[in-house]
């Protein structure tokens, strides 16, 4: 059975199964598929430089190389910090009790870019968080799907649907105003020494 979400909240600990939701199953999807003469799907592939062979679609996506086009494997691959020291991967939160802060205000989620939005089935719901659910309030954790290197924020709100949870990263920019206001001065409707003066043509 795969992992969901687990929160605790005033020592009550709340399971979820998690859906992912997303445009396809919101709105449905088309799909245009290219034909050859006898009406079977046609595939796309990348011809190399050299034309001497065609890698099918997705192909370049199972390679690797470094600065010497020497191949490597997936496994090999680690991420390091501007220093070139190893970073420390962050295990997936699924599955493991996360505490909840909150409730936090809604704006709080308005200073994040919302990235995945998934529907909560609740397998068990505490009663001190089903309350303030209900209420309208909104309460955030850390998320983390699979083990990486950087967790997002994840946002607990509920309507009268669904509950859902919102994963998040912090907006890197402010927003910006005007702070200065400028006197808007009438013109004189009456005329003055600009007038055209058609005698003059």
């Amino acid at each position: 059975m795969a992992k969901g979400l687990v929160v605790s909240l005033n020592g009550e600990e709340s399971a979820f199964g998690i859906v992912k939701v997303d445009r396809e199953k919101l709105y449905g999807r088309k799909e245009r598929i290219i034909v050859d003469d006898a009406g079977q799907p046609c595939s796309s592939a990348l011809l190399t430089s050299d034309g001497n062979a065609l890698i099918p679609a997705g192909g370049t996506a199972m390679l690797y190389v470094n600065p010497n086009f020497d191949s490597i494997e997936r496994a090999g691959l680690r991420a390091v910090d501007s220093d070139g020291r190893p970073l420390k991967t962050i295990p997936s939160t699924l599955g493991v009790a996360q505490p909840l802060t909150g409730p936090v205000s809604p704006t709080r989620v308005l200073d994040h870019v919302v990235r995945a939005v998934y529907e909560l089935r609740a397998d068990t719901l505490g009663p001190s968080l089903s309350r303030a659910l209900a209420a309208g309030n909104v309460f955030e954790t850390r998320f983390q799907y699979r083990d990486d290197y950087e967790d997002s924020a994840l946002f607990l709100v509920q309507n009268d649907q669904a509950t859902f949870a919102l994963v998040a990263d912090p907006q890197d920019f402010e927003f910006l105003s005007r702070q200065t206001t400028t006197d808007v001065v009438a013109e004189d409707a009456g005329g003055g020494d600009d007038e055209l003066d058609f005698g003059m043509m």
